[in-house]
């Protein structure tokens, strides 16, 4: 079983009181559940505020994190696309890429793509095992550099 790459090894205990919000997707919540746990999990080791959201798949992702860069200081999207025999996913992985970029830079809040796309189902649950507390601490480093920089 693969495991997680990134190793910030930071605090983030001057965080305190920020809000982030979390949206997953009903569709491949066998993937989806797992990866969603981790990523509460880690957040909870944090003073801060999280607020999770559900929405069916992953096309609606880039709206819902649009309507939550108001409120939220960041939003981490947790997501699925399963490679099938049809161009759905290239078509739907990209247009979802794009706008999740275009809205952080446009909102200029941090949008963390936590949308695993994978091969096949095999391929997601074993990276969905250890995604979620990555895309946390993604999250979690961005919004530390960007209190730095601001």
């Amino acid at each position: 079983m693969k495991s997680s790459k990134l190793n910030i090894n930071k605090s983030f205990k001057t965080l305190g009181g920020l809000k982030i919000g979390v949206v997953s997707t009903y569709w491949n919540e066998e993937v989806i559940v797992p990866m969603l746990k981790d990523c509460l999990a880690k957040l909870d080791e944090y003073d801060l505020e999280t607020e999770s959201f559900v929405v069916p798949g992953a096309y609606e992702l880039p709206l819902t994190a649009k309507c939550l860069c108001k409120n939220f200081d960041a939003v981490i999207l947790l997501g699925c696309i399963i490679k099938g025999e049809t161009p759905h996913f290239e078509i739907i992985s990209q247009s979802i890429s794009d706008n999740v970029l275009r809205t952080s830079l446009e909102e200029e809040t941090p949008i963390i793509f936590g949308v695993l796309t994978t091969n096949n189902e095999s391929e997601a649950k074993e990276r969905a095992a250890y995604k979620g507390s990555e895309f946390a601490e993604s999250a979690l480093s961005t919004l530390d550099t960007l209190k730095k920089i601001k």
